[in-house]
């Protein structure tokens, strides 16, 4: 049942995509200082982000049928390091990346249009945001020298 392998990949593809696609255009709008384009792009990408954890899930559902349909030992090392790098995107994602996407589409709706008001720039300019520009894509990568090369096994 090697579909539930694509079918895996495939997802999880479109998750990759649909989460750090989101997050480097709206980073780069907000680094605009544009305010009717932050209110505005991070209003309406609420909708689209909220399919990330979607796909994200389904691609971990799909992964567990595939483990098991296609007889993989789920403690094999590659596996078990997948398991930490979906724990730690998942943290990542909850804990910094939505509560500030939130705190920047709250500020953005009530900043002056002119310019960004104080709490808005202060949240642009988060450092957790900029360590997120690069924790992201490290993730991702690791993900993939991680399923394309499986160390440790």
């Amino acid at each position: 049942m090697r579909i539930f392998v694509f079918l895996h990949i495939a997802t999880m593809f479109a998750a990759v995509a649909v989460a750090i696609g989101s997050w480097l255009i709206l980073r780069r709008i907000g680094r605009s200082g544009d305010v009717p384009a932050i209110r505005g792009t991070f209003a309406s990408g609420a909708s689209l982000t909220r399919l990330v954890p979607i796909l994200y899930g389904l691609g971990a559902a799909l992964g567990i049928v595939a483990i098991f349909t296609n007889d993989f030992d789920p403690f094999q090392p590659f596996l078990l390091i997948a398991y930490g790098l979906f724990i730690l995107a998942t943290v990542v994602g909850a804990v910094v990346i939505e509560p500030w996407l939130k705190r920047v589409t709250q500020a953005a709706a009530e900043s002056p249009d002119a310019a960004p008001s104080a709490e808005l720039a202060a949240l642009l300019g988060d450092p957790k945001a900029r360590v997120i520009d690069w924790l992201d894509p490290l993730i991702i990568l690791l993900f993939v020298f991680d399923m394309v090369v499986k160390p440790f096994g």
